[in-house]
Parts: C-alpha cells; structure tokens; sequence
C-alpha cells in the first residue's frame, strides 16, 4: 500500500512539475489555443456576418434616395471595416513588438464585442463607424493571434500547422457569419450581429484566464536556402492583394444593386457562406498535403493559376450553380495564397508582430480598395475590374521564381531561447 502511495504520489509530483515548466516557459495549452481559434473566427464572422444586411440598412438609413446612391453607401459600408484594418494593423504589430501583446489582444477582443453589438442599430454615420471600428480590431486579432501561435511553436513544422488552423478558424468565422446574421434577425431583427457580438464576448472574458506565450519565449529559424529574398517581401505582399481583391470585387458585384447578377439575400448569404467554406476547406487540405513546405513555388502557381480562372469565366456566368463554383474556385484559391503568404511572411526568422502587421494590412486592402472601385464604375463595366485583376494573376506567374529560387523546400528551426 505504501509503495503504491509513494507512485501515485511521485506521478502527481511529475504531473504538477511539467504543468509548472509549462507555466514559467509561457507555453499555451490546448484549452488556450482553442480560445486563439475562436477569437479568430469571432474577427472573421464580424465583417461578413452583416454584408448580406447592407443594401438592407442602406435603404432604411436613406429612405426614398437612388439606386446609385444605395449602391455607393453599400460599397462604402462594405469597404470601412477592411479600411480600419488597413490602417491599423502595421501600428498593432509595432506595439505588439514593444509592448506586451497579450494586453492589446483582450482589449481589441472587448471593444470588438461592443461594436459589433450595436451594429444595425443606428444611424448611417454611425454604422460606418461601428464598421470601421471593428476592422481595427479584428487587424489586431488575427495577426496577434498568429504571433501567438509562433512564440509558443517549438519548431517551424508545429508553426505551419498552427497558421493552417488559425487561418482556417478565420475562413470558418467568414462561412458562419452570414449564416449567424441570418439566425440573430429571428429574434433580434435590428441586431444581426448580436450572436457573434455573444461569441466575441464570452472569448474576451475566457480570454483573461488564458495562458499565452510572452514574447521572451520566441525561437529564431535558421536560414534555408528557399526562404524568400528580402526584396521577395514586397512580393509576398503582392499576392496577398491579388488573392484578398479577388474575392473582394466578387463579393461587391454580387451585392450592388444593378449589376448583371441579380439575386436575392438569401442567395447572397449562400454564395457569401460557400465561398467561407471553400476557404476552410483549403485550410483543411494544406493540413495534410504540405505544400506548404515542400512547394511554395509550385502551390502559389496553382491557386494563382485557379484564381485568374474563376476570375475570367465570371462575367460568363447566369445560372446561380456556374456562380456557385466559380465562387468557391476564388475563395479556395485566395485562402490559399493568405496562408502561404503569412505563414513566409510572419513566420521566417524571430516571430514579429510587425511583419504579421503588414501582411494582415495587405491582407486588407484589396477588400478596401475593390468595393470603392465598384462603388464609383457603372453597374455594366464592373466586371472591367475582375477582367484586370484576372490578368495580374496570370502576370503574377512570372515572378515566382524570384520569391523562391530553389525547388525544393526545407524548414530549419533550433531550439528556443
């Protein structure tokens, strides 16, 4: 009995030892990934739980006015969330660099969740503020949350594994949040957002019990010889545009009122939700086939190659299922092209918040950019936008080699410090 106490005792003693070095080193248990996880799908759902909703609040905020000017304000209301994170996202990743990140990441969490709360609920000028205010938050999120991730990654492979769930909890938040904006106006008609405003809040409030990595415990990457040159940055931050405008300017053409494609809200919220799961399900790919590491160059000339496709065929398409696989054909490619990006971006040398920053500011400025370029061009030369960017892609093509000279690919990591 007593050798069997003295065990129990000694196995109890290991269990409590490694939850202590755990503690001191600043690793992240599952419980607190999972928190990471949510908070980013939470980021995600908030800024296209609502678009299916605009040319509604549009219309309520402006009465009896034009279509021209329904479809201005429902550009603009669109673009206001990816503006808020275009220009803040590099200033949170410089803080997060200086300061401790954890801090910065459950406050956004807080003022995510009230903003998103009173989203529908006032006036015009205000819900472009409400937007904006919440695409600040959500740049810092997403970007912190990943650099989250790589202080508490041991090796470079554990690293790409994280950024391929993270990435892909956002893409999730994308799918469920027109499906989230059409249940919360059941009960709660001017509220769309109220169940993801629920969601954000209960993450921020678990939040504060979370044990997150602080910055000391970072690992720095030894060079491999396929890692980008450091002219190749400006590169990386090209694709991210092409992939992120993509999929921008197809949203707004199915949203505008007077484009070609005329389709209801319900069908709007289910192109918006398939293209989130075409996103998810490309994150759920790269996590077992990783070509990620093995062939950058070869998985950006896919999905660059997949994206024109779908680019140059949608003008072409009427019938809702031609437009549903088109969509899905964008969405699975420019979630690719985001992941890649961020993971070479973000994830090369010591983790930082300020290269984390700028990509998720690239990240944002083609979902800023299209939907003013929509806004101001005729309902029947929008489709002048998807033709040009269809031809960046293809044009995009010839630059690979420049961002990863070799073939071959090899992550090199040692050990923490």
């Amino acid at each position: 009995m007593d050798t069997s106490h003295r065990y129990a005792y000694a196995r109890q003693g290991e269990r409590s030892g490694k939850s202590l070095t755990r503690s001191r080193q600043g690793e992240s248990g599952p419980s607190d990934f999972a928190l990471l996880l949510i908070a980013v799908a939470a980021a995600g759902a908030s800024q296209t739980g609502v678009l299916a909703f605009l040319p509604d609040l549009v219309r309520e905020g402006l009465g009896e006015s034009t279509v021209d000017s329904q479809g201005f304000h429902t550009a603009g209301l669109a673009a206001a969330h990816p503006v808020g994170a275009l220009l803040l996202a590099p200033l949170w990743g410089w803080l997060a660099d200086r300061y401790d990140y954890r801090i910065l990441l459950r406050t956004t969490l807080v003022i995510l969740a009230l903003a998103t709360t009173a989203t529908g609920a006032t006036p015009l000028a205000w819900l472009y503020v409400l937007r904006a205010l919440a695409g600040a938050c959500s740049a810092a999120i997403i970007p912190l949350a990943l650099l989250a991730a790589s202080l508490g990654a041991g090796d470079r492979g554990t690293q790409a594994r994280r950024f391929t769930w993270l990435t892909a909890f956002v893409f999730l938040g994308d799918m469920l949040g027109p499906l989230f904006g059409e249940l919360s106006t059941r009960f709660l008609p001017t509220l769309p957002l109220a169940m993801v405003a629920l969601i954000i809040g209960l993450t921020a409030g678990l939040m504060l019990f979370a044990c997150l990595p602080p910055r000391s415990t970072g690992y720095r990457a030894e060079a491999c010889g396929n890692r980008p040159t450091p002219a190749g940055a400006l590169g990386l931050l090209t694709l991210t545009l092409l992939g992120t405008s993509g999929l921008a300017v197809l949203h707004m053409v199915l949203l505008v009122p007077g484009s070609q494609l005329i389709l209801s809200r319900e069908h709007v919220a289910g192109m918006l939700a398939l293209c989130g799961f075409a996103m998810l399900a490309a994150q759920l790919f790269h996590v077992y086939f990783p070509w990620l590491i093995a062939s950058p160059r070869a998985l950006a000339f896919l999905m660059l190659t997949l994206l024109s496709t779908s680019l140059l065929l949608f003008p072409m398409a009427r019938s809702p299922v031609a437009i549903a696989v088109l969509v899905a054909m964008a969405g699975w490619a420019g979630a690719s092209l985001r992941l890649l990006t961020s993971l070479w971006i973000g994830g090369e040398g010591t983790p930082s918040g300020a290269r984390l920053g700028l990509q998720q500011s690239a990240t944002s400025l083609g979902p800023a950019l299209a939907p003013l370029a929509v806004a101001v061009i005729s309902a029947d030369r929008q489709f002048v936008i998807v033709w040009a960017l269809a031809l960046s892609s293809l044009m995009m093509t010839l630059g690979l080699s420049r961002l990863w000279p070799e073939r071959g690919a090899r992550f090199c990591s040692c050990p923490r410090h």
